[in-house]
């Protein structure tokens, strides 16, 4: 696990608080997009948002080992993440650790057009992203 991510896990468990929810457009809904993660996929493998429009991703872990969501795109945004229920701003993510049966919701307001790979870099039971587990986000 790298530092980030457990430093987030750890934020996330003693850092309950409710945020960034009031800061969003009333009246305007955001581009939903909900990605199942299964053994060694992600479902939908490409995901199409629009710069400058708010988004909120659903991270479905549906299979049956800790899967990673790793993508540098977010890495220098504000990102509101939500984990059973608690909700962390945060200034930036890069990598997110999901077990089995969890699900993650991010919010977040993309803001650079292009194309953007994201993917599972987890090693156990075997490498995921050799088997295969990795998409794209386009930003338009």
């Amino acid at each position: 696990m790298s530092r980030t991510a457990f430093t987030f896990l750890i934020l996330l468990a003693v850092w309950p608080f409710s945020a960034g929810a009031d800061e969003r457009l009333p009246g305007v809904e955001p581009h939903r997009v909900t990605v199942r993660l299964l053994e060694y996929r992600f479902e939908p493998s490409r995901i199409t948002l629009t710069a400058d429009e708010d988004a909120e991703l659903t991270l479905i872990n549906a299979g049956t080992v800790m899967h990673e969501f790793v993508i540098e795109a977010l890495q220098n945004l504000d990102v509101d993440v939500e984990v059973n229920g608690v909700v962390a701003e945060t200034l930036g993510l890069a990598e997110l650790e999901i077990p089995a049966k969890s699900t993650v919701v991010l919010r977040f307001t993309p803001q650079t057009r292009g194309e953007f790979r994201f993917a599972c870099h987890a090693k156990n039971p075997k490498d995921h992203f050799k088997e295969g587990m990795f998409g794209t986000l386009v930003v338009q």
